[in-house]
């Protein structure tokens, strides 16, 4: 039979690759656990209205489906959506709440030939549900934080913003899908910003091309709007680098606000607001400085105080070197309230280690009771090659000893003695030959009821002499 290569944007992961990875899931349930989450599983693959009901476009457009018993199935794209399809079924009713959850599986999206990323990942999250209070979302954000340090992740950074703030100076009632549209316009602007700045910090190639598919994106918008204004893409064709990074922000603004405004999504008042608000970043004290006479008195002004109450809890978790965007939408629909990010600080680098935030309406979309919930999620993947090459990497040695023997007699006692050791914890490996360098701890030779280690000492082969030297 011919060699069968692994499906397309699909990888195996090696021993050594596989141990980095178990070892990052021991991490992540050690910490969680250590705040009070619980464990949930749920099937790998689900009725595809489950993820339709509240996914982005990114995700509707990535699944992976297939039909089965006259019925279409996904393979799970994420895990919050099964999660809360278990809530809302009442499954939990008998548990006292707030709810908290952390889960660990594979994910799978469809992605292109060539773009790097893998059709099969790992991801790991939480979910609080049933706590309204900013303490919920601080103490999701300081697990996050204290799970990247367990794996040897030191340098990120964290951002915080805000959805609530623009959901509420959008008209209450305004048609779901618009207000998601305008939402979504406002974290894609976030993008573009981060990406241009990313070119104006390091002028990476990389990142110049991903600018300029921004553009293309804008300029097709503009031309379906029929925009001639000053920030038309059509009047700037050719740009350098820096020229771009200078110009797409302020031509996504004039795209957006001329779609807003002939489609009747927002008021110019509304809109010009919602664009000042988008740009507003920095520290907490003067984000709520600059932001203050924008929002008014009304809920709107209530999401930016919850906004200042959720910094001021991470900071009594020592949580200080964060920084708040008032833009951040994180590219979800579903969020309501306080969301967040953190990522590798490197210009350019795009790497996202883990993002969240609130979203208590979901439940509902489910057939459920509304429910105050917060959670994020790890993408695995994008983690281990962080720390690729760290201590996380080293590999462990497969046993802590291993007996080479060369007759009969001599395999059954060393097999009879290295049951026993296992009892004790001890990995024993039991063979004819030496398993290679690096691939045991120690390495001895079984001679009769004696053993001969590599150094050359000599000792009985004894259970409790073993033990006493591998336990202690």
């Amino acid at each position: 039979m011919s060699h069968i290569p692994p499906p397309r944007a699909t990888r195996d992961y090696l021993p050594e690759e596989a141990a980095a990875r178990r070892y990052a899931v021991d991490r992540f349930v050690e910490t969680v656990e250590a705040y009070g989450f619980e464990p949930i599983e749920t099937p790998m693959f689900e009725k595809v209205e489950l993820f339709s009901a509240r996914s982005g476009p990114e995700i509707k457009a990535s699944m992976l489906t297939f039909h089965a018993d006259h019925e279409e199935f996904a393979l799970r794209p994420e895990l919050t959506a099964p999660i809360c399809r278990v809530v809302a079924a009442g499954a939990l009713d008998d548990a006292p709440q707030p709810y908290r959850l952390y889960y660990t599986g594979s994910c799978f999206r469809y992605t292109r030939p060539g773009s790097g990323r893998v059709r099969e990942f790992t991801q790991a999250g939480l979910e609080l549900l049933g706590d309204s209070s900013p303490d919920a979302d601080a103490e999701i954000i300081a697990t996050a934080r204290r799970f990247l340090r367990s794996v040897g992740v030191d340098h990120f950074r964290l951002r915080v913003g805000t959805v609530g703030i623009f959901r509420a100076l959008l008209p209450a009632d305004m048609d779901p899908e618009d207000r998601t549209t305008v939402i979504g316009h406002l974290d894609l602007l976030a993008g573009i910003r981060e990406r241009a700045e990313a070119v104006i910090a390091a002028g990476e190639r990389a990142v110049i091309e991903e600018l300029k598919i921004d553009r293309a994106e804008i300029a097709a918008m503009q031309q379906r709007s029929e925009y001639k204004g000053e920030y038309a893409v059509e009047k700037a064709p050719d740009l350098t680098g820096a020229e771009l990074a200078e110009r797409v922000p302020l031509e996504a603004e004039a795209a957006f606000r001329d779609v807003w405004s002939k489609e009747g999504l927002a008021p110019d008042d509304v809109a010009e607001k919602l664009l000042t608000l988008s740009r507003i970043r920095g520290p907490i004290a003067d984000v709520v400085r600059e932001a203050e006479p924008l929002v008014g008195d009304g809920p709107a002004r209530a999401g930016l105080a919850n906004l200042e109450a959720v910094c001021e809890r991470l900071a009594a978790y020592g949580v200080s070197d964060l920084e708040v965007t008032l833009g951040l939408g994180r590219g979800l629909t579903f969020y309501t309230g306080v969301v967040f990010e953190i990522f590798d600080p490197k210009p350019g680098s795009g790497k996202m280690y883990c993002g969240g935030g609130r979203y208590d309406g979901l439940l509902e979309l489910f057939g459920g009771e509304a429910l105050p919930s917060v959670g994020c999620a790890f993408r695995f993947d994008t983690l281990l090659e962080a720390v690729a090459g760290g201590s996380l990497w080293r590999r462990r040695p497969a046993t802590d000893i291993y007996f080479v023997v060369t007759n009969e007699s001599d395999r059954k006692l060393a097999t009879t003695v290295a049951e026993a050791l296992r009892d004790h914890g001890v990995r024993v490996g039991v063979g004819p030959k030496s398993p290679g360098s690096g691939r045991s701890a120690r390495t001895a030779t079984v001679d009769g009821e004696a053993i001969l280690f590599e150094d050359g000492r000599t000792m009985p082969l004894s259970v409790e002499t073993l033990v006493e030297l591998l336990v202690g």
